[in-house]
């Protein structure tokens, strides 16, 4: 099996909230989705998709990934897409970094995989440990009042995990916790997540003033360091997600003891291939992780949640039903949420199929 011809679509995925708001005057109403189609000499097609959350959350560019992928597509074609060993190298040898635009055909990869085995990815990936996964849902960042009816919302559609946007004045993050705690029930889990907005003084007067909250906070700094610094001097548990970008980083912080928890999104680590290790070493490490991507549809949120199902329990903290934040569906089959929770096809590969009729024609065709 060879891969033949490689396509790239491009969408515009629409948020179904109002804005999708977080730190940093940071805030997007649609973001642009691409999407992989490898096609083979045996006739199977695997897809990927690659959805940066806006130019300025993480290193990723939704306008660069086709450039990307034009330099990558001569790394791959002609290869076999089931020896993802080599066609990581091969990736590595033809572009240095970016690592969202390498994901794209990664897990395209990994769907013709399972096609080919006539296995669902998640078999391949170790096998179905968590039928059903606790999916988190994601408050943005507003004044209290819609912060408040948001997560009461979400409450009331059978959600028990919480990621609760921060980053106004501290004093005013405070006073929201304050309010939204009066709220929370015991079966709940909460994330207080800053997108690395605050110094470290601010983390340090906001976990004091609410050490009686139980809650998660994630990515309290920017750098690294700060985190590490906040870390050894608060009660509550920290969560590292944007200072996370590569294996070694992560083995850093198991060594240093800088979190309780980490955010894995698979696009920014390269693909399901990367990802599956740094998910072995931190369920072998006891830290917990939470399965997600920057932002996508069907096939982002197929590629992550085959990840999330083949996790042993004790490593898994949640995921989440990204192709439900859109007003636009590109693919069917992508896993199904209901009650707070989400499961996946056992269909081969990934299971879902993109909506040509929704992406038209390719913008680039190798």
């Amino acid at each position: 099996m060879r891969i033949k011809t490689m396509s790239v679509y491009t969408a515009e995925l629409k948020y179904a909230g109002e804005t999708y708001a977080f730190a940093g005057g940071r805030s997007y109403q649609s973001f642009t989705s691409t999407i992989l189609m490898l096609e083979t000499d045996t006739g199977l097609r695997g897809y990927g998709e690659v959805c940066p959350c806006g130019p300025s959350y993480m290193p990723a560019f939704a306008e660069g990934l086709p450039a990307c992928l034009k330099a990558l597509a001569p790394s791959v074609l002609g290869e076999d897409p089931r020896q993802l060993t080599r066609i990581t190298q091969r990736m590595d040898q033809a572009l240095n970094g970016h690592g969202y635009a390498k994901a794209a055909i990664d897990i395209a990869c990994w769907d013709l995989l399972g096609k080919a085995a006539d296995l669902p990815v998640h078999t391949l990936l170790g096998g179905m440990m968590s039928p059903s996964l606790p999916l988190h849902r994601i408050v943005p960042l507003s004044d209290p009042e819609a912060m408040s009816g948001t997560l009461q919302e979400y409450r009331d559609a059978g959600f028990r995990h919480f990621q609760i946007k921060l980053g106004h004045a501290v004093e005013e993050d405070i006073a929201l916790m304050v309010e939204l705690a009066d709220g929370f029930q015991a079966d709940e889990v909460w994330v207080g997540d800053i997108n690395g907005a605050w110094r470290r003084d601010e983390v340090l007067r906001f976990s004091h003033a609410l050490a009686d909250i139980d809650m998660i906070l994630e990515q309290p700094c920017a750098s690294y360091d700060e985190c590490l610094s906040v870390r050894r001097r608060i009660q509550h548990p920290v969560k590292l997600d944007e200072s996370l970008n590569s294996l070694g980083e992560v083995q850093r912080a198991l060594r240093d003891d800088a979190m309780d928890a980490m955010s894995l999104k698979v696009s920014k680590f390269g693909g399901l291939t990367r990802a599956r290790v740094i998910r072995d070493v931190c369920v072998d490490a006891g830290i917990p992780i939470t399965f997600e991507d920057a932002w996508g549809s069907g096939i982002a949120t197929a590629a992550f949640a085959h990840l999330a199902v083949s996790t042993e329990e004790r490593g898994l903290l949640n995921a989440t039903d990204l192709h439900n934040y859109n007003t636009t569906q590109l693919a069917e089959g992508a896993p199904v949420a209901e009650d707070g929770r989400m499961t996946v096809s056992d269909r081969p590969g990934l299971g879902v199929e993109p909506d040509f009729d929704l992406l038209g024609e390719p913008v680039l065709q190798f």
